[in-house]
């Protein structure tokens, strides 16, 4: 009978399971010699578990309409010298006001020389409105965060996370994004969300979103 030595696996409880990085171990098998991967989690978990997925969210502010000068109320900025990309993994809208504007929300991005001509006015606060998705780790993100920053020129938009239909929305589906490697933000350059049509409802939308940092290629 012919043998597949080298392709045997071990049965273990992978909930009790922790190797140390570099080891050499053979493929893991559950009790029904079903193979165990990356999918007994869920796909940010390794990013998450390292301590390189990060949050950021704000609470009842004015989304303002994509302008020349527009001043954003939520920006990532990823600095030239970082050494690492973003992936942006979700972006979520929410409303603490039931009116709503008729529009189309989405990140807008400068290139880098209009990015370095802009100005940082307000960056996060860690643990406030951005922080490690490792709950409770001090934060180590390359990618910045800021609650306040003034493009210069028009930013353009690369993305569109949602929309508004109607001036009152009583429906809870709220624009929101999973983005499956779709939209990475590169060294250099800044993105905001910001509104296409009309600024958002006055102090009326909750912004949130999440980004892993790999190095950079």
């Amino acid at each position: 009978m012919a043998s597949n030595i080298g392709s045997e696996g071990s049965v273990y409880n992978a909930n009790l399971s922790r190797y140390a990085d570099q080891s050499l171990i053979p493929p893991l098998l559950g009790p029904q010699g079903d193979s165990i991967n990356s999918d007994i989690h869920g796909k940010a978990f390794t990013a998450a578990w390292r301590g390189n997925l990060f949050w950021a969210n704000r609470t009842a502010v004015t989304i303002p309409v994509v302008t020349s000068g527009v001043t954003s109320v939520f920006t990532l900025w990823n600095p030239p010298s970082s050494g690492v990309i973003a992936e942006m993994f979700d972006t979520e809208i929410g409303m603490v006001l039931a009116t709503t504007v008729v529009d189309v929300v989405g990140w807008y991005f400068s290139p880098p020389q209009l990015t370095a001509a802009g100005t940082f006015t307000t960056p996060g606060v860690a643990g406030t409105n951005f922080g490690s998705c490792r709950i409770g780790d001090a934060v180590n993100n390359k990618v910045q965060f800021y609650s306040a920053y003034v493009h210069s020129g028009t930013p353009v938009r690369a993305d569109i996370i949602g929309s508004f239909g109607a001036t009152t929305d009583p429906t809870s589906q709220l624009p929101s994004k999973f983005y499956e490697g779709r939209l990475l933000l590169p060294p250099g350059i800044a993105m905001s969300i910001c509104m296409s049509t009309a600024a958002g409802t006055s102090s009326g939308l909750d912004p949130s979103c999440r980004w892993a940092e790999w190095p950079a290629i």
